[in-house]
């Protein structure tokens, strides 16, 4: 499992799972429910981390 360092409102973060990598185009990668991550994200403005579990975000960090 490879975890992916972003930029999300302008703050850093991780996301842990939820992530698809693409080799082929540099760095590069799909997020599941990209809608869904911006809410979670604005409820947690302190998160470093999140995750996808179930069909949501989660904060984890």
């Amino acid at each position: 499992m490879e975890s992916v360092k972003t930029v999300l409102l302008g703050k850093p973060v991780f996301l842990l799972t939820g992530t698809k990598v693409s080799r082929k185009v540099g760095k590069s990668f799909e997020v599941e429910a990209p809608e869904k991550l911006l809410e979670t994200a604005r409820r947690n403005p302190d998160a470093v981390a999140f995750g996808f579990v179930s069909g949501s975000w989660v904060a984890s960090a």
